[in-house]
C-alpha cells in the first residue's frame, strides 16, 4: 500500500497509509490529512487514483508544490519521491518498507520451497530405482537358492548406500525447515521489537508533553506575583462561561468592561461577525485551559478558529485577517496534538483577541488601511536559532533585519527605526536587560515593544527584564507560530498607541 511520510519542524514524523479513490491534503482540519503548518494552505493539493497509481494536482496553494525540488502542478506518482507542500518535506513510497519486505520473504520461502521439493523427488526417484534392483537380485536369490551370491551383497551394500544417503537428505532437509522456522521466528521478533520501540517512542512523547506541561504550570506559580511587562494592573483569568455581553454591537463588551466608554459608532457590516465570533471564541479558550481534556471544548475552540478566519476572508491584506489567520494557525498547531494548552500561550492568544476586539472599531480600522510597513529587529547570537526567527517573522509579512552581537544591534538602532524588537535574553557578552536600557535611553525607543527571548522564566529575570523595559517574553524553543502572533500583536498595539 503507499505511504506518505511527512516530517513537520520539532515533532515526531508520521507515516499515513494512502488508499481511496481521492485524498484531499491541507491545513484544515476537514482534509483527509491534515498537516498543521503555516507554510501549508487551507486545502493545499489533492492525490487522485488512476491507472493503479496516484496522481498528484495542486489546488492553487499559495506556496506551491515541489517533486524531487521541481515546481509542479499536475504529476503522476509512479515510483518513490519527495514532495514539498510549501517547506513541510514529506517522502512518497508507492510500496510500503513492510509490504516489499513481506513481498521479498514470500518470494524466499517459495524458491526455498522449490528447491526442497526438487530434491525430494530426485530422492524418490533414487530410491525406487534401488528398490526395483533390490527386487529383481531377492528374486533371482530364490531362482539359484545361492544366498551368498555376490550380486546380492552388491545389492545390499548398495541399498546401504542408498539408505544413508537418504537419511542425511532427509537430515539436510529437516536442518532447512528449522532454519526457515528460525527465520520465520526472527522475522517475527523483530516486528514485535519495532512495534515496542514506537510504543516505547509515543509513550516518551506523551511524557514529554506531560513534563512540559508541568514545568509550565510550576513556572506559571512562580511569576505570578510579577506584574506585566506593560505596567498593567493583574486581573484574574474569567471563570469559563462566566462572560456576558454588554453591548451585542461590539466584542469589547465581554473582553474589557471598560470598552462601552470607548466605543460611540456600531460596528460595519463587514465587522459584525467578526466581533460576534471573538466572544465565543474567548470562552472556549478558557474553558480548554480549565479542562485540558475536554474534547468537545477543544473541537468547538478550532472550529470558532477557522470560523474567524472565514469571518475575515474579505478583508484581503488587512491586519485583522493578518492576526486572525495566524491565531487560527497557531491554535490549530495545538489542538491537534494530545495535551494541555500552555498558559503563556493562552496569554498570548488573548492578547491577540483582546486586540481584534479593539481593531474592529469604527474609528481603528479605517487607519488601519494606511499602516506603513512594520520591521523588525531580531537579535540572537545563535546562526540556526536567528535564521528560524528571520524566516518565520518573514513568512507572516514582516521584514526582519538580524544581528548577532550588541554593538551590531545599537549600530542598526542609530541607522533605521524599528517597529518591534526581539531579543535574546542570553546574548553572549553583554546582557539582555543592559541593552535593553540603552536602547530605552534613545527617543526613538522609548515605546518601542521589546520581547525577550528566554529558556528560563526565573522571576528574577522577568523583574530584571521588567525594570529595564522589556514589553514580554517569548520561551525557548520558539513556537513559531506563536512568534507571529504576538509580534503581530505587540506591532499593531504599538502603531495604534494602544500600549
Amino acid at each position: 500500500m503507499p505511504t506518505l511520510k511527512i516530517k513537520l519542524p520539532n515533532q515526531m514524523e508520521r507515516t499515513h497509509q494512502l488508499s481511496g479513490e481521492l485524498i484531499s491534503i491541507g491545513r484544515r482540519p476537514d482534509n483527509m490529512i491534515q498537516i498543521v503548518d503555516r507554510a501549508v494552505s487551507g486545502h493545499h493539493v489533492q492525490l487522485i487514483a488512476a491507472d493503479g497509481h496516484y496522481r498528484l494536482h495542486d489546488l492553487g496553494s499559495t506556496n506551491l508544490t515541489f517533486v524531487d525540488g521541481e515546481p509542479v502542478t499536475d504529476f503522476h506518482l509512479h515510483q518513490a519521491c519527495k514532495i514539498a507542500f510549501g517547506t513541510v518535506e514529506c517522502f512518497f513510497d508507492p510500496m510500503g518498507a513492510s509490504e516489499a519486505d513481506a513481498l521479498m520473504t514470500r518470494e524466499q520461502l517459495e524458491r526455498d520451497a522449490a528447491f526442497l521439493r526438487g530434491e525430494n523427488a530426485e530422492l524418490l526417484g533414487k530410491l525406487n530405482a534401488q528398490q526395483r534392483r533390490i527386487d529383481m537380485l531377492s528374486s533371482a536369490r530364490l531362482v539359484t537358492g545361492r544366498t551368498d551370491s555376490t550380486p546380492s551383497v552388491a545389492a545390499q551394500d548398495a541399498l546401504r548406500a542408498v539408505t544413508s544417503e537418504r537419511d542425511d537428505l532427509r537430515h539436510s532437509n529437516a536442518g532447512l525447515k528449522l532454519e526457515l522456522a528460525n527465520l520465520h521466528e526472527e522475522l517475527w521478533a523483530a516486528e514485535r521489537e519495532r512495534d515496542e520501540a514506537r510504543r516505547a517512542q509515543e509513550h516518551l512523547q506523551m511524557e514529554k508533553v506531560g513534563l512540559a506541561r508541568e514545568l509550565q504550570e510550576l513556572r506559571g506559580v512562580r511569576i505570578q506575583p510579577v506584574p506585566p511587562m506593560n505596567g498593567a494592573p493583574i486581573r484574574s483569568a474569567p471563570k469559563p462561561g462566566a462572560m456576558t455581553s454588554r453591548d451585542p454591537s461590539s466584542a469589547l463588551t465581554a473582553l474589557d468592561p471598560n470598552a462601552t466608554q470607548r466605543v460611540t459608532l456600531p460596528l460595519g457590516a463587514a465587522f459584525q461577525p467578526i466581533a460576534a465570533t471573538l466572544n465565543p471564541l474567548r470562552a472556549a479558550l478558557d474553558r480548554v485551559s480549565g479542562v485540558p481534556d475536554d474534547e468537545a471544548s477543544r473541537m468547538e475552540l478550532m472550529a470558532l478558529a477557522t470560523q474567524l478566519v472565514d469571518c475575515t476572508a474579505g478583508l484581503e491584506d488587512h491586519p485583522i485577517a493578518r492576526v486572525a489567520s495566524s491565531v487560527e494557525a497557531l491554535l490549530h498547531e495545538l489542538l491537534a496534538a494530545p495535551g494541555a494548552l500552555e498558559s503563556t500561550i493562552a496569554r498570548t492568544v488573548t492578547q491577540a483577541l483582546d486586540l481584534l476586539a479593539r481593531l474592529v472599531e469604527p474609528r481603528h480600522v479605517e487607519r488601519a488601511k494606511t499602516l506603513p510597513p512594520a520591521s523588525v529587529l531580531a537579535v540572537n547570537d545563535d546562526a540556526e536559532i536567528l535564521a528560524l526567527l528571520v524566516a518565520s517573522l518573514e513568512m507572516a509579512q514582516l521584514p526582519t533585519t538580524s544581528c548577532a552581537d550588541a554593538s551590531a544591534v545599537l549600530a542598526e538602532a542609530s541607522g533605521q527605526k524599528f517597529d518591534l524588537v526581539l531579543l535574546d535574553y542570553d546574548l553572549a557578552g553583554h546582557t539582555a536587560p543592559e541593552l535593553c536600557a540603552q536602547l530605552r535611553g534613545q527617543t526613538a525607543y522609548q515605546k518601542t515593544p521589546i520581547i525577550f527571548l528566554t529558556g528560563e522564566n526565573a522571576v528574577e529575570q522577568r523583574a530584571q527584564g521588567s525594570l529595564n523595559g522589556g514589553s514580554d517574553f517569548l520561551a525557548k524553543p520558539v513556537n513559531t507560530a506563536e512568534l507571529a502572533v504576538k509580534a503581530q500583536t505587540w506591532i499593531l498595539k504599538s502603531q495604534f498607541g494602544l500600549l
